[in-house]
């Protein structure tokens, strides 16, 4: 009975230690992609000027889900089942490039603590410690991994505050891995304001 019981606590840590791997590893590649397409998403600001704009980046990615966030924001009205819909369209928009999420995804999340860029970028922890009237400020939600796919994608929001204005995009980006190098392959537009 001891020896069956010493073999589940190995079955259990070993299983532990799997499963931080496998989560440090996409951590890790979830780092690699940000900071390898670095100038292509500061190259795709909306209406930015990259010498006078001050650019800001939101340290934590995947801190929300933008998929839930932005459709529990709708205003439902009786009957239409807004809310659902405007998910599951999401969901299935992202799906057509071959992967299988909803709402029970599990994103990658972790701190970014280096952005490799030509430009002049800040990483800040939260909105409310940039002190500038003026800013770009850029957040990196809904990372997702399918190695079995070899596919990945992150939705990239930009927020625009400029002359008691607010707007900004947000995008989402794909990426198939290619030998040990995960490479961009294509932007869609997700929302605009």
């Amino acid at each position: 009975m001891a020896g069956n019981i010493k073999i589940l606590k190995i079955c259990v840590l070993l299983c532990l230690s799997i499963g931080c791997n496998n989560l440090h590893d996409q951590q890790k590649i979830g780092k690699n992609i940000i900071n390898d397409n670095a100038n292509l998403f500061i190259s795709n600001l909306y209406n930015v000027s990259l010498k006078n704009e001050k650019i800001f980046i939101r340290r934590k990615v995947g801190g929300k889900d933008f998929i839930v966030e932005h459709c529990e924001s709708i205003e439902e009205m009786k009957g239409l089942n807004l809310v659902e819909n405007c998910k599951k369209d999401l969901f299935n928009f992202i799906n057509k490039e071959g992967f299988d999420i909803n709402e029970k995804t599990n994103y990658t999340s972790f701190d970014l603590d280096e952005f490799y860029s030509r430009n002049n970028i800040k990483i800040e922890d939260s909105e409310g410690n940039i002190k500038e009237k003026e800013y770009v400020e850029v957040i990196f939600s809904n990372f997702f991994i399918d190695n079995k796919k070899g596919k990945a994608f992150i939705i990239v929001q930009e927020n625009n505050f400029k002359e008691g204005r607010y707007g900004g995009k947000t995008e989402i980006y794909f990426f198939k891995k290619n030998g040990d190098n995960w490479e961009f392959y294509k932007i869609e537009m997700l929302l605009t304001a």
